[in-house]
């Protein structure tokens, strides 16, 4: 069976299912059961968007939050105790709990857009002991607003939705792209500034 047959069959239980099972670190394709429920709910059979919205929204912020737990509990303490070997050092740990400190806002909110950094941003956050409310903040907002885009290109164009996951990821990788810049040149005019204030 397909997974669209699957996810038609079983409905929103299978499609909250994988959205948290993918953010909260497994390959599943969770953003592709958000755009064949919201495609099916255009086309009138059986979905309505909004429980799709709302499943894909809860989905999306319970899974973060799991992942997050899971890093700060076990993934901090597998971390440390590999650190030493091969190629994996304590000096990781703290460079990844000083981008979190500072960025982790960001990367969390942003990290969403992109397939492979959804797998592992809360994971990192929990490893990296971000601050809660902070972390919870930006997985509700980015949460919420994640499932709005992807639930509404589904339903307006279900019938294309490999061009929809393409175009989604796309436009992930233009907003990365675009925060990444904002953050270098802030850090730069920063760093200058200072620089002629110094006697």
């Amino acid at each position: 069976m397909s997974i669209e047959a699957l996810i038609i069959h079983i409905g929103y239980p299978l499609v909250l299912l994988f959205i948290a099972a993918e953010y909260s670190g497994l390959p599943l394709p969770g953003e592709t059961a958000v755009l064949i429920a919201a495609a099916t709910a255009g086309a009138g059979k059986g979905f309505n968007i909004w429980l799709v919205f709302f499943f894909a929204s809860l989905g999306a912020i319970v899974g973060d939050l799991i992942g997050y737990f899971i890093g700060r509990r076990g993934g901090r303490v597998l971390f440390e105790r590999f650190s030493g070997r091969l190629w994996f050092k304590k000096a990781h740990i703290r460079k990844t709990e000083d981008f979190f400190a500072h960025h982790g806002s960001i990367a969390v909110f942003f990290g969403r857009w992109i397939s492979y950094l959804r797998l592992l941003t809360a994971i990192m956050a929990g490893i990296s002991r971000m601050n809660y409310t902070k972390f919870l903040l930006s997985n509700i907002l980015s949460g919420i607003l994640w499932a709005g885009v992807v639930s509404y290109f589904g339903y307006k164009f279900g019938k294309h939705i490999t061009i929809i996951e393409q175009a989604v990821e796309e436009i992930g990788f233009m907003i990365l792209i675009i925060a990444i810049a904002v953050v270098g040149v802030y850090f730069l005019a920063a760093k200058l500034f200072f620089r002629r204030e110094r006697p």
